[in-house]
């Protein structure tokens, strides 16, 4: 196996969320050149159905795969959570990893007794963040609250303020009465909301954020398996969507923090 390999990550997600897991690759892995994906003409895929999931997954990893990347992350939690299992079996001799097992790891890093996980419907149906964190110590009390309205927020730029405080109490108002010790952000965009979470809860809840996590988890990968860039390697990173390329420039860098560069509008 070879010591380097500067090959780009290539990265995918429904829309604009998984550019906080790219955020935070760049931050954690500055050498690593990063291709990313956005499939905004479907977006949100949290509504859709299992099987659209899936499909919709499988086409946006042979892009990936066409682009020539080593590793290939699904930096969306509804992917994660449904798609997964059926990518790795028709995919086996690629490398493709995922978002729950990365925010299992946070919740059980972070010692917390009772969790909350918010995320899209299809992630908290599939009851994935759950089943993940029993099957490393049961005693963890896990409560799953879908919240649906936070990804068009998130898009509209409404991150905190009233808005937000309102939308926070449609699906979090009991648990602030009886906070957790932990908010795990099962879906990409929510780091968004951290600090507004973080203010909601008057600072008593850990919040832990799935794509930092993620970013974490794919250093300790590409390191395990000798698959990092040469220290010396200048980095690239290119974005791809299937619609609207203006209206995601516009967005990806309020979720980048700098502007993403060119994008590139492809059919899947």
């Amino acid at each position: 196996m070879k010591p380097f390999d500067n090959r780009p990550i290539g990265i995918f997600d429904s829309g604009l969320g998984g550019l906080t897991v790219a955020a935070a690759l760049r931050r954690t892995l500055p050498g690593e050149a990063v291709a990313y994906l956005g499939d905004t003409a479907r977006v949100p895929y949290g509504d859709k159905s299992v099987d659209a999931i899936i499909r919709f997954a499988h086409q946006d990893v042979e892009f990936m795969l066409s682009r020539g990347v080593k590793l290939v992350v699904a930096a969306c939690n509804t992917v994660s959570a449904v798609a997964l299992d059926s990518l790795k079996q028709d995919y086996p001799g690629e490398i493709i990893l995922g978002m729950i097992d990365s925010g299992v790891r946070a919740v059980i890093e972070s010692g917390a007794e009772r969790v909350a996980v918010i995320g899209t419907r299809a992630t908290v149906n599939s009851d994935a963040y759950r089943r993940g964190i029993h099957a490393v110590d049961h005693s963890i009390r896990v409560e799953s609250i879908a919240c649906p309205l936070f990804v068009p927020l998130a898009e509209e730029g409404i991150t905190s303020g009233i808005i937000a405080d309102e939308v926070f109490s449609v699906y979090l108002g009991n648990l602030r009465n009886n906070p957790p010790d932990a908010l795990l952000l099962g879906c990409t965009h929510y780091p968004l909301f951290a600090e507004a979470l973080q203010n909601y809860f008057d600072g008593k809840v850990r919040i832990l954020d799935s794509a930092t996590a993620c970013a974490s988890h794919t250093a300790s990968f590409l390191e395990t398996h000798k698959m990092a860039a040469r220290p010396d390697n200048t980095p690239s990173f290119g974005c791809f969507v299937t619609d609207l390329p203006s209206e995601f420039h516009r967005h990806a860098t309020r979720f980048l923090g700098t502007p993403p560069g060119r994008v590139e509008r492809i059919n899947l």
